[in-house]
């Protein structure tokens, strides 16, 4: 089993990649059943300053989709077209939370720090990955949404590859 990725395919650093992760709390906005807006605190997942990822409990990611598609926002696949597997979503840099573009403004994850800017505006697209133990939310056009995309089609492949084998 491979431990570290091969040189070829980290680049010109001959280090191995690193990911840190820091638990801390974020304030989780979405409606009740009653449809009156309601804030709880989550655990969440954060990298180390300068990264452009969040991890949360699959509870919060699902909200994030069932948003998604009250807008009719397509999820996509990167393989086979339409899948439950990413939705989008946009993080707003002033006041530090992930939400979704639509007339509501639920639901919505603020973290408690920065994520860096990926240009002069104060908003920047970003991706729900909706697989495993907890979901990624990471900002598009970045190093982590690289990773992300690979984890993800790692984690699809693999999936595949053992409904094979029970087959077999």
């Amino acid at each position: 089993m491979l431990r570290y990725l091969p040189r070829t395919l980290r680049g010109g650093s001959s280090r191995a990649v690193r990911r840190h992760f820091h638990q801390v709390t974020g304030d989780f906005t979405n409606y009740d059943v009653e449809g009156v807006p309601t804030t709880t605190k989550v655990p969440i997942i954060v990298g180390e300053p300068g990264q452009t990822y969040v991890l949360v409990p699959t509870d919060i990611g699902r909200a994030f989709h069932a948003a998604s598609l009250a807008l009719n926002e397509p999820t996509t696949g990167t393989s086979t077209g339409a899948t439950n597997e990413t939705c989008k979503a946009t993080f707003f840099h002033d006041s530090q939370h992930f939400g979704v573009e639509g007339p509501s403004r639920y639901p919505q994850l603020r973290i408690p720090m920065s994520l860096p800017r990926q240009t002069d505006s104060n908003t920047s697209s970003a991706t729900i990955y909706l697989n495993g133990k907890m979901h990624n939310m990471v900002l598009d056009g970045t190093a982590d949404a690289g990773f992300a995309q690979m984890a993800n089609d790692t984690a699809r492949t693999l999936h595949d590859d053992l409904e094979k084998l029970k087959d077999m």
